[in-house]
């Protein structure tokens, strides 16, 4: 995919987490908490219950004895969401945007230390446990305290120079250590980043960016392709180039208008002996432990003055992770799709509820025989994604309305003939569906909730006509719909 900028290209879009939110707050999808709060049960708790809510992002002013204050919440909603992306909050305004992003990305700028607001305050013997770091145990039967929930971790291909940046929970193991749940799966950009430094002989430089803007939070979850920065599909969905600096210990290239940076290396040759997690993931339930894992040994930490320390809290459905990533893996996935050849795909909604990667719908209009099926594979085989379950629906069809899809099922599917079931498929470690002893592994479920008319037509027969108004009618009374007085 070639990186292009448009001459004529001005700054939009929020140059920095502090600008987002200001916007936020301005509309009221921001409260600042101002009694104390204790981090290792009242942050999750009071984060739980207002997701659950649908609630405003929340700026903890006063986390236990730290002076740093803690923000979350600030993608939990699609008002949020659209509101960072500029546009309105329908999901065919998201997607239009997404696309652009991926249609037209805008190669990132490198500026000066001087002129990067993270590098305002170098701590060169830092401690992760003391300020700026206010890092909650998100859940009270956590491993430990989690640096690392909506974050960028930053590595770069020491090949072609190709910056990635992943989110990858990062777990506290001392003042100088850095977990990073990297995991021996190979198809992960920033494992395929370590290979190639290990073949070298050195330890991987890497980043941790905390507080970003929310561009770059949006990319880290939204499994851009590899060999595609994610500062410059971010900087198309900002509308002008993401400002980058370079790292104080490394190459790397980081958000200059970020909170705060954590420098460090990865080893190749050394992993954590004692046991990283459990944590609360985003399934919902407690992800086991890990022994052997990778680690990052922190060398040196920049950040703004009077930072603002940023992450969010794992959990099931509905949640700001569910709706970060839902939205930015429906818009990666019918990029998928679309780079593959599958034609006439109206929309892909990879759902919230499915915990953001285990169902997807697509939407589309049938034009040959296996077009359906030829769908269901190429979703599941996204090289970045453990989907298990694909419904394909007609272009009549919203796949984010989950009323629409069920009543397709409901009117269009017979289960001998639209439900393919098939094992060996991929799926995550954290799949509490499947027994331990076969975790990584799933079976797949395709249904096709299409209009069966070739089965009708071998019937001799023809499906009912729809008995909803017609389109033309419907236009006519959106017209008029303040006329009506319906409140």
């Amino acid at each position: 995919m070639a990186t292009v900028m448009h001459e004529t290209q001005r700054k939009t879009g929020y140059e920095s987490l502090r600008e987002f939110m200001a916007a936020l707050e301005q509309r009221g999808l921001l409260s600042r908490v101002k009694v104390p709060v204790e981090k290792d049960w009242e942050v999750g708790a009071v984060c739980r219950e207002n997701f659950d809510k649908f609630g405003p992002a929340l700026l903890f002013e006063k986390v236990g004895n730290y002076k740093t204050p803690l923000l979350a919440g600030t993608l939990s909603t699609r008002e949020q969401y659209a509101l960072a992306m500029g546009v309105e909050t329908s999901t065919e305004a998201i997607a239009a945007k997404w696309r652009q992003a991926y249609a037209k990305p805008i190669r990132r700028t490198v500026v000066s230390s001087a002129e990067a607001p993270c590098k305002e305050v170098v701590i060169d013997d830092p401690d992760l446990y003391a300020d700026p770091f206010p890092v909650p145990k998100w859940h009270p039967k956590d491993g430990g305290p989690e640096i690392g929930t909506l974050h960028g971790v930053i590595s770069m291909d020491p090949e072609t120079g190709w910056i990635n940046s992943g989110n990858y929970r990062c777990q506290i193991f001392n003042s100088k250590v850095s977990g990073c749940y990297v995991v021996d799966i190979p198809y992960r950009h920033i494992h395929q980043n370590w290979d190639k430094w290990k073949a070298l002989g050195k330890n991987m430089p890497v980043a941790i960016v905390i507080g970003p803007d929310p561009y770059l939070s949006l990319t880290s979850v939204s499994a851009v392709p590899a060999q595609v920065d994610e500062y410059d599909v971010a900087g198309a969905l900002k509308g002008s180039p993401m400002e980058v600096v370079k790292a104080e210990l490394s190459d790397l290239l980081v958000p200059a208008h970020a909170e705060i940076i954590i420098e460090g290396e990865m080893p190749i040759d050394k992993f954590w002996p004692q046991e990283e997690g459990p944590f609360g993931e985003f399934l919902g339930f407690m992800g086991a432990g890990v022994k052997d894992s990778f680690y990052i040994d922190v060398k040196k930490v920049t950040h703004r003055r009077d930072p603002i320390f940023h992450g969010t809290l794992e959990g099931r459905p509905p949640s700001e992770s569910t709706t970060v990533r839902s939205m930015g893996r429906s818009a990666a996935v019918l990029e998928h799709l679309r780079r593959a050849g599958i034609i006439n795909i109206r929309d892909v909604s990879v759902t919230p509820a499915g915990c953001a990667g285990f169902h997807v719908v697509v939407s589309l209009k049938k034009s040959y025989h296996g077009h359906v099926r030829d769908t269901m594979c190429h979703v599941w085989g996204h090289p970045l994604l453990f989907c298990k379950q694909v419904i394909v629906v007609d272009e009549d069809i919203d796949p984010w309305n989950s009323y629409m899809v069920e009543w397709a099922i409901a009117t269009r599917v017979q289960a001998t003939r639209d439900i393919v079931m098939m094992t060996g498929g991929k799926s995550v470690g954290l799949d509490t569906s499947q027994v331990i002893s076969r975790r990584g592994e799933s079976d797949l479920i395709g249904i096709d909730a299409t209009t069966p008319h070739e089965w009708y037509a071998k019937d001799g027969s023809k499906f009912p006509e729809p008995a909803d108004p017609r389109p033309e009618d419907l236009a006519k009374v959106r017209a008029r719909w303040k006329e009506y007085g319906i409140k």
